[in-house]
């Protein structure tokens, strides 16, 4: 019992909501808590666990036709990754990529770090993008710099090719716009890239997990995370008694998180962004893969 169905990137775009959507469906058998991470260490250059840890994430998976499991962060390491993972899933094994408008994104894990406590709360989005600015390929191999992989992370042309070349059409990509603003549409999509049956969900409305939100009391913020951590398999079997704590904290604790990003970072980064989103552009231009409104918009003049 391993995976044949992967959620493989990427960070803070709907990941979490597209798995739990997907996990409804019965003929969906999800991982017991959605990121396994299994994979992750080779991303590292370290060793795996013994197949049979893989294997217990799936233990009550029965005769449901598809394994699902979703870790954003494979989708960054490439070979390393994608090699392992095809020798412990096989070939049959489907990957989803759920991809953003990288500034949007960008904002959406720069916030996320603060709220995990891995970057001050205090720390300018100026100064972050400096740091990481300063940060090699070789500081990046160390799993303790992935919290400034905010940037990077938006670069997307610097992954996909060979995440298309090495499963073709058992690869989807998924917009994460879409699917915040057309859930039913795009679940019907993956139910047919997974060869489920898509009348079969119990509801298309999209499920809303791992909201980035500001916490008013760090100590506490920090002991809801490391009992988030701790528990997540138990709270995945029992959703709605996850979702009455969530909300019972976010009471006590949560706060607004700042929503706008500056807009002198905002147009750097949009002007950073604009040759990879070409380059992104381009790797999809001979796919059936419709682009997003924003990749459209950065088109070479002479593919448009």
């Amino acid at each position: 019992m391993r995976a044949n169905a992967i959620i493989a990137g990427v960070n803070k775009a709907g990941t979490t909501s597209l798995f739990v959507s997907l996990s409804a469906h019965p003929d969906v058998a999800p991982a017991a808590v959605k990121e396994t991470r299994y994979f992750l260490p080779a991303r590292w250059g370290r060793e795996l666990a013994p197949v049979a840890d893989y294997e217990m994430q799936f233990a009550g998976a029965g005769d449901r036709p598809v394994r699902l499991e979703a870790t954003p962060s494979y989708f960054y390491g490439g070979s390393d990754v994608i090699d392992p993972m095809q020798q412990v899933c096989g070939d049959d094994l489907r990957v989803m990529l759920v991809l953003r408008e990288p500034v949007a994104r960008f904002w959406s894990f720069f916030s996320y770090q603060k709220s995990r406590l891995r970057v001050e709360e205090s720390m300018p989005v100026g100064d972050y993008l400096a740091h990481a600015d300063a940060l090699s390929d070789a500081d990046f191999r160390d799993p303790d710099n992935e919290c400034w992989f905010a940037f990077r992370g938006g670069c997307y042309a610097d992954w996909l090719g060979e995440w298309q070349q090495r499963f073709g059409n058992r690869l989807a990509i998924v917009w994460f716009e879409e699917l915040m603003s057309r859930p039913a549409e795009v679940l019907h999509d993956v139910a047919g890239f997974l060869e489920i049956d898509p009348a079969a969900y119990p509801t298309t409305e999209l499920a809303s997990e791992n909201r980035t939100t500001a916490y008013k009391r760090a100590g506490l913020q920090r002991f809801a995370l490391g009992f988030n951590d701790r528990f997540e398999r138990f709270l995945r079997r029992h959703y709605g008694l996850k979702e009455r704590l969530r909300s019972v904290y976010y009471r006590f604790n949560g706060s607004r998180a700042e929503d706008r990003l500056p807009d002198d970072v905002k147009a750097e980064l949009a002007r950073r962004y604009e040759e990879p989103n070409r380059r992104l552009a381009a790797l999809l231009e001979t796919t059936d893969v419709a682009l997003a409104p924003w990749l459209r918009a950065a088109r070479s003049p002479a593919s448009s």
